[in-house]
């Protein structure tokens, strides 16, 4: 069963009312949620997002990852909806390449980053719309593609490489310390013009202000007309918090972060973590 929280006297009213809330929309993240430890859809998790759309609820899957990065898992689980890429600064459908919103980190803000990310020492990756780049490390490299099972970035040898444009999203990748200080300094720095959020020890990402997962499903409800109290959020991770607190509910999974943990309003139950959300869906699905 789930771990519903209680919020005084009236909490088992409010399960009860959550229990009788016809959802239509469910997003759901990708590492550490859809995908096990392996980068992989566990056949329990694929029934699941299968039960979801036989009761109605259209699936969006809402990832830090490039959107080409995402499209094989939509294509695997032969859905038709669009697409939430690096952390939702790009909304986009991938059949008729239709963007539905697109918020951008401006040029001059990348230059500064990538510059930043080199005079502190730190490995950097972009991603724009002409792909994936990556500051020349082999290690980096080798993780990046352990990471994401995705074919290789374009490797550059030197910021000067870099052809630079606007980009939806930089990541910053290090020793762990020197990540948390970094993100502490350039989140006081870029205040009001950048989001900073550390989703992995090693891995700090910036996008634009305002751009984040929740950002996303709003511009992706308004354009469908579905409330906010229609949508469902599955996540684990720092970058999940944004539409784990937005959505009508959030459900985080139980290995999941103290921060999504905290912005949920719901708690899957303990488990094998390759099957967290196949439990979920199953426990929404049987109360709604």
């Amino acid at each position: 069963m789930f771990q519903i929280k209680a919020s005084g006297k009236n909490s088992t009213k409010n399960a009860r009312h959550k229990q009788k809330q016809v959802y239509k929309l469910a997003a759901i993240d990708l590492d550490g949620t859809l995908l096990n430890p392996d980068r992989r859809i566990s056949d329990e998790n694929k029934a699941a997002v299968a039960r979801l759309r036989e009761n109605n609820i259209d699936v969006v899957l809402a990832s830090g990852r490039k959107h080409e990065d995402i499209y094989r898992f939509h294509q695997e689980l032969e859905l038709t909806t669009p697409i939430l890429s690096c952390h939702g600064a790009l909304v986009k459908d991938p059949q008729s390449g239709e963007v539905i919103s697109n918020r951008h980190i401006p040029l001059e803000i990348v230059m500064h980053l990538l510059q930043e990310a080199v005079a502190a020492d730190l490995s950097w990756v972009v991603y724009d719309e002409r792909g994936v780049h990556l500051c020349r490390s082999e290690y980096w490299l080798s993780e990046y593609v352990r990471r994401t099972c995705f074919d290789k970035p374009n490797i550059c040898d030197s910021i000067e490489e870099y052809v630079f444009t606007h980009a939806e999203k930089v990541n910053w990748m290090g020793d762990e310390e020197a990540i948390r200080q970094q993100f502490r300094r350039m989140g006081d720095f870029y205040a009001g013009k950048l989001t900073t959020v550390i989703t992995d020890p090693d891995h700090l990402e910036f996008t634009l202000h305002g751009a984040d997962k929740a950002s996303g499903l709003m511009d992706l409800t308004k354009k469908l007309g579905i409330a906010r109290e229609e949508v469902l959020a599955f996540g684990d991770s720092n970058n999940d918090v944004t539409m784990l607190s937005w959505a009508g509910l959030g459900v985080a999974m139980n290995h999941g972060t103290t921060q999504a943990r905290l912005a949920a309003k719901m708690i899957s139950s303990p488990g094998d973590e390759g099957a967290s959300l196949a439990r979920a869906v199953d426990s929404i699905l049987g109360s709604v």
